[in-house]
């Protein structure tokens, strides 16, 4: 009896890793991506998409996100959505620090990375790779599943 309980709780643990292991998220040096997710297409014709993620800095240094690319779209942008005099604006900025122990969302209505000129439509439940370029850390891959339409958080 003792060792199906020792197995069956091998087995739960091992189900539990293999479950965590495919959780969007990269690493580098001291810099954390993790909860990474896109929304899937409104529709075939759709030409852009965000990506989602929180950058956390268990370093003592500083890092700063300089730049995004992905195989997936023709150019990818780091964009900061904001409500200026009633109006929804999104603008395009050249970076996004990270200080010691900071942890930064990218997130619906703010920060994210937009991919402009979509190769195909974004559908739920593929992914694709999106890289980030850091000042220190260098460039980070970051497995990208797509999401529902309306998701606020990964599948």
């Amino acid at each position: 009896m003792r060792k199906l309980a020792l197995e069956i709780a091998i087995a739960a643990a091992l189900t539990v890793a293999a479950i965590l292991s495919l959780a969007a998220s990269a690493r580098a040096n001291d810099i954390l991506i993790t909860g990474a997710y896109a929304r899937a297409s409104a529709s075939p014709a759709a030409r852009a998409g965000s990506v989602y993620f929180t950058v956390v800095n268990r370093g003592a240094a500083s890092d700063r996100i300089v730049a995004a690319s992905s195989d997936t779209a023709a150019s990818a942008m780091i964009h900061r959505s904001a409500i200026e005099n009633g109006i929804a604006t999104m603008r395009h900025v050249e970076g996004i620090d990270i200080a010691p122990g900071a942890e930064v969302s990218f997130a619906p209505g703010r920060t994210h990375v937009m991919l402009m000129g979509l190769k195909k439509p974004l559908k739920q439940g593929e992914h694709f790779t999106l890289t980030l370029t850091l000042e220190r850390a260098g460039d980070m891959k970051v497995d990208v599943p797509v999401a529902g339409v309306a998701a606020s958080a990964p599948e």
